[in-house]
Parts: C-alpha cells; sequence; structure tokens
C-alpha cells in the first residue's frame, strides 16, 4: 500500500506540475516584439533553464551510490598510467585480451570522471552526479543550438523545443538515473550539442576556432559513443548549407583539425590495448555474450595471435553488426510498448524498453518540415537515418533500460527536425499540451526504475 501511495502519488504530483505548467504557458501565451540580440538576457535564460534542469533531474534521481560506475574504474586507470582495468569487480561489464581486463565502453565519459575519481575516488565519486549536472547543461545547450539555428520565432517556442530534446525523450530517465550505460549516453549528447553550439555561432561573431572547437567536441562525442562519427554528416552539411562557398574548405578543415585530436588519442588508445587502432570492445563483449565458448577459447591463445582469432570467428559467427537484427530493432524503436496487467502496477515499462512511439510522440513533428524549402532538413534526415544503422544492426537494443537508449544516436537531429516541424507555425496550445505529454511519459521512467527496479 506504501509503496502504491508513493508511486501514484509521485507521478500524481509530476502531472499536476506540468499541467500548472500548461496553465502558466496559456495565461503568458501573448505576441512579444521582436527580440533583439541581447547575449547577456539569454546567457541569464541558459542559467536558469541549468538550475532548474538540474533541479528536476536531483528530485528524479534515487540518491543512492550508482555500483555499476565503469568509467570510474578506468578514471582510476587512467589515474595510475595504465589502461586496464585488472581489478574492476566481476559484476560490471568488460572483456579480456592480452591477458588483461578492459572496460569494452568507449573511454570519453572516463575522462569526464578524471578530476572526480583523482579527489574522492571510486567509492567516494558517485557518477550520478556528474550524469545530472551533464543532463542540466544539455537542456541549456539545446536551447543555445536551437536560438543560433533560428528556430521559433521567440524564446518560448525555443523553450519548449529545448524541454522536448531534453526531458521529453529517453534523455530524462538516463540523465536522471546515471548508471554506467546511461552516462555514456549523456555525455556522448553533452560533447555533441557543444560542438553544435560552436558550429551554429553567428557569422557575424564566428571565428576559426569555433570551427576547431566543434570539431574538437564532435570528436570528443564520438569517444563516447562511435556511432556518432557518422554524425559528421550533419556537421558537413551545416557548413555546406549555412557558411559561405568561399569559406567552405577553410571551415572543414579546421573542423577536421579538432576532431583529429581526440580522433587520434582514440585510435592510439585502441591500439594500445589491442594492437590496431579500431575499437574491438564491442566485437570481443558480442563473443563474450553469444559464442561464450569461442570467447574463452580465444583467452588460451598469446595475445599476438588473439586479434587474428577474433578475425576468424566472426567470419565464422559475425560481428555485433548483422542484419538479421534489424527486424526487431524496428519493432523495438516504433512498435514496443509496455505490458498491462490486472495487478498493481497495471502498466509496466518492462526492461527490454518502450519504443519512441509512445514515450516521445512529438519527435513525428519532423514530419511537418517543409523539406522543399532549405537543404539543411535533408541533412538532418540523412545524418538521423545513418546514425540509427548501427542501433538497427546491433544484436541488442540496449536491454535493460527504460524507452529505447540507443535512439539517443539519432534522436538530437530528429529532436531538431521536430522542433522546425513544431514552429513552422506558430506554437499553439495543443503542441505544448503533446510536449507535455511527452515529459510526463518520459519522466514516469525513473519514478518506476526507483520504485520498482533499483
Amino acid at each position: 500500500m506504501e509503496a502504491s501511495f508513493g508511486y501514484f502519488g509521485t507521478m500524481g504530483a509530476i502531472a499536476l506540475a506540468l499541467l500548472a505548467l500548461f496553465c502558466l504557458d496559456r495565461l503568458c501565451c501573448r505576441r512579444e516584439p521582436p527580440e533583439r540580440p541581447l547575449p547577456r538576457r539569454e546567457g541569464t535564460m541558459e542559467l536558469m533553464l541549468f538550475l532548474l534542469s538540474f533541479l528536476v533531474l536531483f528530485l528524479l534521481n534515487d540518491h543512492r551510490f550508482v555500483y555499476y560506475n565503469n568509467y570510474s574504474y578506468l578514471a582510476d586507470a587512467l589515474l595510475h598510467g595504465h589502461l586496464y582495468v585488472d581489478g574492476m569487480p566481476a559484476y560490471l561489464e568488460s572483456v579480456e585480451f592480452g591477458g588483461h581486463v578492459y572496460m569494452h565502453f568507449a573511454p570519453g565519459p572516463a575522462i569526464l570522471c578524471l578530476p572526480f575519481v583523482a579527489i574522492f575516488g571510486i567509492q567516494g565519486f558517485n557518477i550520478a552526479w556528474l550524469s545530472l549536472l551533464l543532463g542540466a547543461a544539455n537542456t541549456s545547450l539545446a536551447y543555445r543550438v536551437l536560438r543560433q539555428m533560428g528556430i521559433g520565432r521567440d524564446r518560448r517556442e525555443r523553450l519548449w523545443c529545448g524541454l522536448l530534446l531534453t526531458f521529453g525523450t529517453v534523455h530524462c530517465f538516463l540523465a536522471a538515473l546515471g548508471h554506467g550505460w546511461f552516462l555514456g549516453h549523456v555525455s556522448s549528447w553533452f560533447f555533441l550539442l557543444l560542438g553544435m553550439a560552436f558550429l551554429t555561432v553567428p557569422e557575424e561573431r564566428r571565428k576559426d576556432v569555433h570551427l576547431f572547437l566543434a570539431g574538437l567536441f564532435y570528436g570528443c562525442a564520438v569517444t563516447c559513443r562511435m556511432p556518432n562519427l557518422l554524425g559528421a554528416l550533419f556537421f558537413f552539411g551545416y557548413i555546406l548549407t549555412r557558411y559561405k562557398r568561399e569559406t567552405w574548405f577553410r571551415s572543414l578543415l579546421f573542423f577536421c583539425l579538432g576532431a583529429a585530436v581526440p580522433g587520434g588519442l582514440y585510435m592510439a588508445y585502441n591500439y594500445v590495448r589491442f594492437g590496431t587502432i579500431m575499437d574491438k570492445g564491442y566485437n570481443l563483449t558480442h563473443l563474450k555474450d553469444k559464442h561464450r565458448a569461442l570467447y574463452l577459447e580465444m583467452q588460451e591463445l598469446p595475445k599476438a595471435e588473439q586479434l587474428s582469432y577474433l578475425k576468424a570467428a566472426e567470419q565464422e559467427v559475425g560481428g555485433p553488426l548483422q542484419k538479421k537484427y534489424v527486424a526487431f530493432n524496428l519493432y523495438s524503436i516504433f512498435l514496443l510498448g509496455p505490458e498491462f496487467k490486472a495487478e498493481y502496477p497495471y502498466v509496466i515499462p518492462t526492461l527490454a524498453g518502450v519504443s519512441l512511439t509512445h514515450l516521445s510522440p512529438a519527435l513525428y513533428a519532423a514530419g511537418w518540415v517543409d523539406y522543399r524549402k532549405d537543404k539543411l532538413p535533408w541533412f538532418l534526415l540523412a545524418t538521423a537515418v545513418v546514425c540509427a544503422v548501427p542501433f538497427l544492426m546491433n544484436y541488442g537494443n540496449g536491454f535493460a533500460q527504460f524507452g529505447m537508449r540507443y535512439a539517443m544516436d539519432f534522436i538530437p537531429y530528429v529532436g531538431i527536425l521536430a522542433a522546425m516541424g513544431m514552429t513552422r507555425k506558430p506554437m499553439g496550445g495543443w503542441k505544448v499540451a503533446l510536449i507535455l505529454l511527452c515529459m510526463l511519459l518520459n519522466m514516469w521512467g525513473p519514478v518506476y526504475w526507483n520504485i520498482f527496479y533499483a
């Protein structure tokens, strides 16, 4: 009874808060005068968004220590001058290669953990705090990117579209919980949005350093989630459609120079671990998960022979990305729903996830964009499609999760398209209500998880 009251009471309180927000928007929704360039005022707006977002995510967190803290162990290893994590607990995902244990996740978030682990140690630093900070920063960055891209007629429309991106998608759940798998996605968005913020700086203030930093942070996003590598299509497309033709080569050059810094370090990181510049962590994980006998047989070989064995094994059984998984992953993205039962708690978001259709229907506003007038939406659409391909072909859909966490690889581009579609015409009350519904559904995730799964 107590759990039932806490669950429905919390969801009721969230619903009432969002309803109050809707009423406030209706009361204050008046035609605003044309905006003047007031960077200081916009900075205040972004700071307020950060603080309010952090408060909401903090309230949605369960305030327990996160033991799924793979990145803390890698950060500690880096502080001790090596890349292996031989002392990592067995319950955390890892792979063995050449007699050492390695964290198979992309390493980017571990770099963010470095100062905290150096000060507090592995057991003293709760990675959930980093996730809350990055999640709140993502709201402010999303707002800035939309503003600099000229999406929305005023601050109100940009605010609602920014909230759709970070609280109306699975990002809300991932940022609020901050477990190891989830921190990778939230960190990836942080770097990606930061790169977009530098890319979209207005022409009158744009310098070469902005392009270099855009490339640098895009590269950092790749070190958090490899599918972001395909996101270069959006960055190239933005330069080709929004920059002057005579600056194309110079802009692309500085962007690529920035991206080469984390890219080169990532390749060196892989070479030290696996003897190749390619990241074999996920390949080893696939072999360990799906073909354990082959994986164990590989461990008996000398390090010099293990890479060749891995390649041969993949020729026999396939790698982590295969066409046979596309059908189920398409189902996961578009159709997978919660379970319904006659007993409490009645509606259950299974650990297999819940589709975007059920949790973020406002993203379908991407179909409202007028693709005839501008080439940039085509680049956004193409980037979303190619970034979805690794998810579609992956041997798992992200289990255990709420929502569809691998969709985070393409949601930024779909979300910007949805914002374009939402603001193609003035944003009326029903559009705001749709965004608030997405926010309610995605806040359901951390509440349910904390009460029933944690």
